[in-house]
This record gives structure tokens, C-alpha cells and sequence, in this order.
């Protein structure tokens, strides 16, 4: 029996998490597991998520939807995410180019749907990362899950009740509160302005005519997800779960306030889809090794080059294509693809710098490290294993560990684990808190090994480099999980399973 199947042999619902700030290779490890699953289903967050898989050697970047459309499995998008209906339109017609339909996609209708509004008012609030800003991605999904909470949020099914839809518009885009002779104000941003009843109407009537045939263009995909899931675990259907985002940015668990608006903890992404974390016979949390990366704002204490690394990544115009020209590295561009060897001699030479903010760049360029959803460079440090001891606590001890990315560091002369903390006030050896002042203090204690070259042909544990092999040792001991396996490409294929 193939070890992978090992791993899922005599279980019923497997769960996919990330145990770091994300973009940590979930697409892959879920796609490696597709296939064995009769129904995938997601459960939080929205289009600010974006993963990344090779199907059929093509590049397909998913959203909203997961991979189960890919593998023509049931495909559940859960009561916890909040949708952008152009958005998921958009994706639903992007597959339909590469001959996948979504005919087995299921919509809950009870969740929330992310409206114009909210993009403008998080582009306007939370968008920059300047001045401590948290750098959302401005896709609307923290003020619509701020609305949700509020109890104002418009879910999927009130787009087919016009009456109720007119009202929540109306709640939503202007504020009950703020009337004075007969006039209301509407939130534009971080500005209040002025509307008479008249406009409001006008106002009201154009944002249903925007939603209704959205709305009716995804119908036939809307249903009581939560019923149907609990029908599908009755009939024994194997049932996988994708996680969004990472543990460290979950709303309850994470760096406050440096987070993501849902939870992407086991619990947050069992409870997305209507069911308990007790209902996972396999937790598999992904952690991206020897290096991890952080997007926008927030703590990371193992950073490359520390605050001139978080400072870097937030001026303007720091994406691929500036880093490859900075650097006299060839590129081509396909469109908005940019195209260049990860292998290049030059990029290997940035990887061994001794300079680290240098180092950084090598890394993130050797790696592909920018967001998905946004195109921003991620930030550069070292796998942080009191980061994941953290996450195994909250997630779980019986996750099961996945490492990823370490075939990118093929040439890296030496890397480094972080195994403590030395804070001024507390002495070593402090464990991870999600609180950012603290975070932000601390001085991370390191080992350092030896680097290691190629992985892409090692196909057993047992022969990958020693350094390699002490490093996720010592890793195990600290962070208190068992790893399983070890990615050594971007292939699905290129996974090295741990007996």
C-alpha cells in the first residue's frame, strides 16, 4: 500500500490546515489528496485566500472555489466564508476555459455575501500597511464579516426574498443612526456623506440590480450545505476539508490585530462547513520549512533582516518584476505572468548573501514567495518551531506535520531553526504568545545547520541530506508533532511520505 494511502486508510473526513501566517502550500497537499476524496469542502474566509496548483502542468490559481472543482468531486463552499459573487462568477467561467464545469459545486446559502460597500470601505481602512496598518488584501471580507457580527450582513439566500434584500442593502449602506431632517449618510470610505431619501432609493436600486443576476446565475448551485455534508458523512463518503489562510492569523488564536476576520484553526475550519472538529479522522497541518513568510503587517519574529525586512516589503512597487530587474535577471511576461528560473545563478548568489534584507529577496525569489490574491511580496524568515508548537497546541497533538518549500533552498550554504525565544524582560526560552507587543520584543534563538543541494530525485526520507534530516528532528521535539512528509517539488507528485 502506497504510504499516502496509509494515511488515510480506515479514515472518513481528513482536514488540511495551516499551522503558520499562511501560504504555506496548501493547494498542493489538498490536491495530493483530491483524489482520494469524494467531497471537498471550505469553510472560512473568502477571495482573499489563493491557492495555487499544477494541474495537467497548468498553473490554476483558485480563490473561492476549491480543488475539488478541479477533480470533478462535490465541492462545498461553507456557511463560514463570506463570497464575492463577480468574483466567484468570474472563477466558475475561468475553469470553464481549461473544460472544468462546476456542475457538483454546492453554495450554503447561509453564507454571508461580500457587497461593494465592504471592498470600498477596506480598501479606504485597512488596505496600506503604513504607519502599523494591517495590509489587508482590500477584497471587502473584514467589513463583511464585521457586518455578519453586527447582524446586518446580507447571507446567499436573501438575494431571492427582493424585500428583504432592499432592506438589508439599505441597513448596510447607510447608517440608521446619523438622520437629521429627513437625510441620512452613506459610509464612502472614511467619509460620511450626505443623501436625501430620493437618492437612497436611486442608491438602493442599483445595488439590487447589480446582485440579481448574479444571484440568479449561481442559484442552481445553492443549497443547505450543512444538511447535505451530514448526509454524505451518513453515507460513509470520504470528505476532505481545506483550510484558508493560517492559524497565526485566525481571528481567535492569532497575532491581534494583525489577523484574518474568520478562524483557520481545525475547529474554525470544521465548524465553517457545519460540522465538529471531532468529526476529523486526520489532521494534517502544513508547515512551509526550513523558511516561513508572512504577508502584510504584524509580529514575525524570525524575520529576515527584522524591521528593515517588514519595512522593504511595504513600500510601494516591491513586486516580481522589480526584484528580477533589480537584479539584472532575465524574465519574460506572459500577460500578468512573469516567467524566470528560480535556479538562477543570481538568485542562488542573493540566497547566500551575508547581508540578510539581500538573503530575503534570494529566498523570496527562489521560491515564487508573493502573494497569490495580491501579488505583494511576502516577508522572509526562519521556520519559527515555537510558532508551530503553538499551532499544535491549539490545532491539535495528533496533527500530522507536512513540510513544504525545503526543495527551494537547494544551494543554501546554511539555514537556521528558530528553537526559543530570549525576551528583555523574561529571560529564555519564552514560548510564542499571539500578543504582538510581546512578540515584537523577543530575540529568536537559533541552530544552525549545514545547507543541502538538489531534493527534486530523493524519493525516501532516509536519503535526504543529514542537515535535513537533524533539522525536522529537532524540529519534531520542539514544535511536539510528527512529520509525515516532506514536499520536494511543486508537483503534486513531488511529496517524500515518512513511514
Amino acid at each position: 500500500m502506497a504510504l499516502e494511502k496509509l494515511l488515510t486508510y480506515n479514515t472518513q473526513v481528513v482536514a488540511v490546515v495551516d499551522q503558520q501566517w499562511g501560504d504555506t502550500g496548501k493547494g498542493k497537499v489538498v490536491d495530493m489528496f483530491a483524489e482520494w476524496a469524494d467531497v471537498v469542502a471550505r469553510g472560512t474566509g473568502g477571495s482573499n485566500a489563493g491557492h495555487t496548483l499544477v494541474f495537467d502542468d497548468k498553473e490554476i490559481i483558485l480563490h473561492l472555489l476549491n480543488v475539488g472543482a478541479v477533480y470533478d468531486k462535490i465541492t462545498i463552499l461553507g456557511n463560514g466564508m463570506v463570497i464575492n459573487l463577480p468574483a466567484l462568477v468570474e472563477e466558475i467561467g475561468g475553469l470553464a476555459e481549461y473544460g472544468i464545469n462546476c456542475d457538483k459545486l454546492r453554495i450554503s446559502r447561509d453564507a454571508h455575501v461580500v457587497m461593494p460597500y465592504h471592498i470600498g470601505r477596506d480598501q479606504a481602512n485597512n488596505q496600506s500597511l503604513k504607519n502599523g496598518g494591517i495590509g489587508s488584501t482590500g477584497r471587502g471580507i473584514g467589513p463583511c464579516y464585521a457586518d455578519k457580527i453586527a447582524r446586518k450582513g446580507i447571507m446567499i439566500r436573501d438575494l431571492y426574498d427582493r424585500d428583504i434584500l432592499h432592506k438589508k442593502i439599505r441597513k448596510g449602506m447607510f447608517l440608521d443612526a446619523a438622520t437629521e431632517n429627513g437625510l441620512k449618510y452613506v459610509l464612502e470610505g472614511t467619509q460620511l456623506l450626505v443623501r436625501s431619501p430620493s437618492q437612497i432609493t436611486r442608491e438602493v436600486d442599483v445595488m439590487m440590480a447589480h446582485l440579481e443576476p448574479l444571484g440568479e446565475r449561481i442559484k442552481p448551485y445553492v443549497t443547505d450545505t450543512v444538511k447535505e455534508l451530514h448526509a454524505h458523512l451518513r453515507e460513509g463518503k470520504k470528505i476532505l476539508l481545506e483550510g484558508a489562510q493560517g492559524l497565526l492569523l485566525s481571528i481567535e488564536f492569532g497575532t491581534y490585530p494583525y489577523v484574518t476576520s474568520s478562524d483557520p484553526s481545525l475547529n474554525g475550519t470544521a465548524a465553517g462547513v457545519g460540522l465538529s472538529a471531532r468529526d476529523v479522522d486526520l489532521a494534517l497541518g502544513v508547515v512551509k520549512f526550513p523558511f516561513m513568510t508572512r504577508v502584510g503587517g504584524g509580529p514575525f519574529p524570525t524575520e529576515l533582516a527584522g524591521k528593515a525586512g517588514e519595512e522593504y516589503c511595504q513600500e510601494e512597487n516591491r513586486a516580481k518584476e522589480n526584484e528580477l530587474s533589480r537584479y539584472n535577471i532575465k524574465f519574460t511576461k506572459e500577460g500578468d505572468k512573469i516567467k524566470y528560473d528560480f535556479r538562477d545563478q543570481k538568485i542562488l548568489e542573493l540566497v547566500n548573501s551575508e547581508d540578510e534584507l539581500t538573503q530575503a529577496i534570494g529566498i523570496r525569489l527562489a521560491a515564487g514567495e508573493f502573494g497569490a490574491s495580491t501579488g505583494r511580496p511576502r516577508r522572509i524568515g526562519w521556520t519559527d518551531a515555537m510558532a508551530a508548537r503553538y499551532a499544535q497546541m491549539i490545532n491539535g497533538r495528533d496533527v500530522k506535520l507536512i513540510l513544504t518549500k525545503a526543495d527551494c533552498l537547494a544551494g543554501i550554504e546554511e539555514f537556521k531553526l528558530c528553537c526559543g525565544y530570549a525576551h528583555p524582560s523574561f529571560g529564555m526560552w519564552i514560548e510564542f504568545s499571539r500578543d504582538s507587543n510581546f512578540l515584537r520584543k523577543v530575540e529568536p534563538e537559533y541552530t544552525k545547520f549545514h545547507g543541502y543541494g538538489d531534493l527534486s530525485e530523493v524519493q525516501k526520507f532516509k536519503d535526504l541530506p543529514g542537515s535535513l534530516q537533524s533539522a525536522i528532528n529537532l524540529f519534531e521535539r520542539y514544535a511536539q508533532g510528527k512529520v509525515v512528509a516532506v514536499s520536494n517539488g511543486p508537483k503534486k507528485e513531488q511529496v517524500i511520505f515518512r513511514r
